[in-house]
């Protein structure tokens, strides 16, 4: 069995792993990059040679302007990227250093609230034993299950109400002249019109009997609103004897511990919760340095291509082919090792040229193998699968699965789905009784939160039109 923070916290050095082979390919794809365009400045160079063999003084020396003009708006070009790469390098690394940073205070933390919940884990027992005995707490546990029965009550009645209303309104609200009528407020002192205009309605009303339709509509419309504002009082009322409950509950975890557990848990849950963010941020920062540089390390970006325009079309142009014939055709000694230089920085261009080809196959490929493990650790995240409740019952999850992942064999999809299916909520120990349906408890436990504001119950609750219980009550599902 796999605690949740077991599974997230692999995943996570997995995605680090994938984020170091990226940069180190990356890293390898520039030095590749860079001495590809050496080759091809050594090339000029060498043809710069074989020119002044085969050309007389002025043809050599126009042919050498041209190629020194190419070279050294290249060079121009290559020095302002450098420039370019250098700061973007500092900039990811910068990045990457907080990321570290942060990380690591991260996972200090988590152990220090780790710690903690196992320690008020340990203590359910006691604390289930003490209140068990405590009039006061069943006391107020009983006023508590009242009205959170009485809510359920009234929010039930509110809905069955707004049901009616619908049903039975729809005969008012599809007769043309009555909502006409009942939409100008007539027959209520808002009603303002005057002369023929009020003569005309008095008219219409007579004829299909509004008064009495609009006091039916107005009591078939008015009951829900009054049962939907009771419904609403009684959750806050709901709320608040729930807040009185976990105060007894946190209070006696807190004699049994020596200090406030569940407060301590849920402000470092509200720390971790920050510097998630922070890393969620410096992610997609890193993603988008990391983006740009790969597009460096591959030639793919503005400099590099007009520098390599500039001394593709010097090499490809037609005298210096015929210079080449040339060389072939009247073999000398010096001919010979210019000729057999080209020729070998040829083969070590195109060489190089196949090994770039491949790492920006394989670069591609690691970055969207990182795009899909990135997208499990922000769904574990946002499920809550990090937290102590949390377990799983696949423990491939964190060794074939994963591994098949990291390879690209599977989807980050397929993954989750996998993770779906074996997650679990472990229950706190003991019988409930302190903490009955994770009241009081931290979040993170299972519980609706160290600190209750009175303005929410369990991350729901009723409103208006809608329904009680979504959320706002737990039914015993997790304990």
């Amino acid at each position: 069995m796999l605690t949740g923070r077991q599974t997230l916290g692999t995943i996570e050095q997995s995605l680090s792993d994938l984020r170091r082979e990226e940069a180190e390919l990356s890293k390898r794809i520039e030095r590749s990059t860079r001495a590809l365009t050496d080759l091809q400045e050594r090339q000029s160079e060498a043809y710069r040679d074989l020119a002044r063999f085969r050309l007389d003084t002025d043809s050599a020396g126009t042919l050498n302007t041209r190629l020194d003009s190419a070279a050294r708006e290249a060079r121009r070009l290559l020095d302002k990227r450098s420039a370019d790469y250098k700061v973007l390098s500092d900039q990811l690394r910068q990045s990457e250093s907080e990321r570290a940073q942060l990380q690591k205070k991260r996972a200090e933390l988590d152990a220090t609230r780790d710690a903690s919940e196992n320690q008020m884990n340990e203590l359910m027992e006691a604390v289930d034993s003490r209140l068990e005995g405590d009039a006061a707490y069943q006391a107020q546990r009983e006023n508590t299950e009242t009205a959170q029965a009485t809510a359920e009550a009234a929010a039930s009645k509110a809905a069955t109400s707004e049901q009616d209303r619908q049903q039975k309104g729809k005969a008012y609200e599809a007769d043309p002249l009555f909502m006409y009528l009942w939409k100008r407020g007539y027959g209520t002192p808002e009603y303002k019109r005057r002369g023929l205009v009020r003569s005309l309605d008095r008219w219409v009303a007579g004829l299909i009997r509004f008064h009495d339709a609009r006091a039916n509509y107005a009591m078939l419309t008015g009951i829900p609103e009054r049962m939907a504002r009771h419904a609403e009082r009684c959750a806050e009322i709901a709320l608040e004897e729930q807040a009185k409950l976990a105060e007894f509950s946190r209070n006696a975890m807190t004699d049994a511990a020596g200090t406030d557990l569940v407060g301590m848990i849920e402000d470092l849950s509200g720390d971790i919760d920050l510097i998630d963010g922070q890393l969620d941020t410096l992610d997609r920062r890193i993603d988008t340095l990391a983006g740009a540089l790969a597009e460096f390390s591959g030639g793919e970006d503005a400099d590099f291509q007009k520098a390599e325009e500039f001394l593709s079309v010097s090499l490809q142009a037609d005298d210096l082919q015929d210079l080449w014939r040339a060389a072939l055709d009247t073999p000398s000694p010096d001919d010979e090792k210019i000729v057999r230089r080209i020729e070998d920085l040829k083969e070590r261009v195109e060489q190089i040229t196949r090994e770039i080809r491949q790492d920006r196959e394989l670069q591609r490929d690691i970055g969207r193998r990182r795009a899909e493990l990135t997208d499990v650790v922000k769904r574990f995240r946002s499920q809550g699968y990090g937290s102590w409740e949390s377990t799983f019952s696949d423990d491939r999850l964190t060794t074939v699965l994963l591994g098949e992942l990291v390879k690209g064999a599977i989807t980050g999809a397929e993954y989750w789905s996998r993770a779906e299916r074996a997650h679990k909520r472990r229950k706190p120990r003991g019988r409930q009784i302190a903490f009955p349906k994770g009241s009081g408890l931290p979040k993170s436990m299972g519980g609706f939160g160290g600190r209750s504001s009175g303005k929410d119950f369990g991350g729901g609750g009723f409103g208006r039109g809608g329904s009680f219980g979504g959320g706002g009550f737990k039914t015993g599902d997790s304990f």
